[in-house]
């Protein structure tokens, strides 16, 4: 063998370990463009449609620990926001019977219903307050894959 096969060897060597290295940056950049894609459906969902976008989220795959952290962070403060918006909507639909008169005010539907709208704004809180780590834990990830 010739010192020049040598250096093809290293050469060709080198250009398939730059291509492996290129291909699990673009797999990592194509797991955050997905999550970031899915956290921008979640936060731009009207509110009947806000937990159907956090499953989305939830359900998103990703293989890099940052890109995993992003989703799993933004997906508590969607399930909190999500649980929220359906307490609210149970207390609404509690309210619309009691008018009715198709639920009892003694009954202890009704009588649940101050705790379920007690939960919800907390809940709702709860995910205002990690909206801004879930949006600044997007930018970082926007920024590190030039996404």
């Amino acid at each position: 063998m010739t010192v020049g096969s040598l250096g093809r060897s290293g050469l060709v060597a080198s250009f398939v370990a730059l291509a492996v290295l290129a291909g699990c940056d673009g797999a990592e950049r194509r797991d955050a463009a997905s999550v970031v894609t899915a956290v921008a459906r979640f936060r731009s969902a009207d509110n009947a449609s806000t937990p159907a976008m956090v499953e989305a989220l939830k359900a998103t795959p990703c293989t890099a620990f940052d890109v995993c952290k992003t989703r799993d962070d933004c997906v508590a403060t969607g399930e909190a926001t999500a649980k929220a918006l359906r307490l609210k909507t149970e207390v609404e639909q509690g309210l619309g019977a009691l008018e009715k008169g198709t639920l009892a005010k003694d009954s202890p539907e009704a009588q649940e219903l101050p705790k379920k709208l007690d939960e919800a704004e907390r809940l709702l809180k709860q995910g205002h307050e990690g909206l801004a780590k879930c949006d600044e834990q997007v930018q970082a990830l926007k920024r590190k894959h030039r996404i």
